[in-house]
């Protein structure tokens, strides 16, 4: 298995017989030596694919996309973070305007209906 060059994160697609990589996100040829290195938007997969250096607004687009579908407190406009101790199960704890007080995981689906998504910063 391939590897990241500096990470040592394996990576998730694998070249044609030309030695080229399909992007994930633009479905773009690409050597590995042209390419940049994105991580899946799914989480908790350990990986990264090899992408074509185009491919960064069409990742955050998918990761929105993603953040949006699973509804998650996390990656909702409306969380307020309150610090607590850590748990070994991961929960995490915040409040937002629908409850005052909330234990999330921050890479689970929740399906909130009052979920928004968070502005994106122009960088």
């Amino acid at each position: 298995m391939k590897r990241h060059p500096t990470s040592g994160k394996p990576i998730l697609n694998d070249p044609d017989a030309d030695g080229l990589y399909t992007c994930q996100y633009t479905g773009l040829k690409v050597s590995r030596e042209e390419a940049i290195f994105l991580g899946p938007c799914v989480p908790q997969v350990n990986g990264t694919y090899v992408c074509h250096p185009t491919a960064l607004p069409f990742f955050k687009k998918s990761k929105r996309l993603f953040d949006e579908s699973e509804a998650n407190c996390n990656t909702c406009k409306h969380l307020v973070r309150v610090k607590h101790e850590p748990r070994k199960s991961g929960m995490l704890e915040g409040a937002c305007h629908t409850n005052p007080k909330l234990l999330f995981h921050p890479d689970d689906f929740m399906g909130m209906n009052c979920y928004e998504q968070r502005q994106e910063k122009n960088t």
